[in-house]
């Protein structure tokens, strides 16, 4: 089973070019959100890596148990007074279908202090995330269009990104399945 690290732990135990290269390495495995959101690389290595040196931030990921240079995992956190945020949620396709999604989830709602994280995802996203959706039973709150480009809308769980939100304009529903 794939641990579980926090990139925190490795402030003052790399150098710096070893921390900026697993930094590196944790942040390829989502490069192509970028087709999504078009400023995730700058905001990565501009707000969420200085933010671990923070007590706000936190970006947990996980290694291949076959090669520990393979990042296979990550989650990228945000917690202040405004909100407890889980920013990006990613597991390698490889890796799905074996809970690692669940353990980062946990990891991520045990260092935020919370069980119903804000969370926002496009909405084609969301068959994807509806397991995880139904077991923490976190609620649809708000769906914006256009927010970080113009061919998804964002739907956002146990928050808001915006001020004002009207769910019933936005078309959209969540059906909960069947539990088996």
């Amino acid at each position: 089973m794939a641990k579980i690290e926090s990139l925190k732990n490795y402030i003052g135990v790399l150098n710096e070019d070893e921390f900026i290269k697993l930094s590196k390495q944790i942040y390829d495995i989502t490069d192509f959100i970028c087709e999504d959101y078009p400023k995730h690389k700058e905001w990565y290595f501009h707000k969420q890596i200085p933010r671990i040196f923070t007590p706000s931030g936190e970006i947990l990921f996980a290694r291949s148990e076959e090669d520990e240079n393979k990042i296979i995992a990550m989650a990228c956190l945000k917690k202040d007074e405004e909100e407890q945020k889980i920013c990006t949620l990613y597991v390698s396709d490889q890796c799905r279908g074996q809970h690692l999604g669940t353990r980062m989830v946990e990891a991520s709602m045990e260092f935020l202090g919370t069980t119903k994280p804000l969370i926002t995802l496009a909405d084609y996203k969301l068959p994807m995330f509806q397991p995880i959706i139904e077991k923490y039973d976190w609620e649809l709150t708000e769906v914006v269009s256009g927010l970080y480009n113009d061919r998804a809308k964002e739907l956002c769980f146990n928050g808001k990104l915006t001020k004002d939100v009207n769910l019933e304009q936005s078309g959209l529903t969540l059906t909960k399945k069947p539990r088996k």
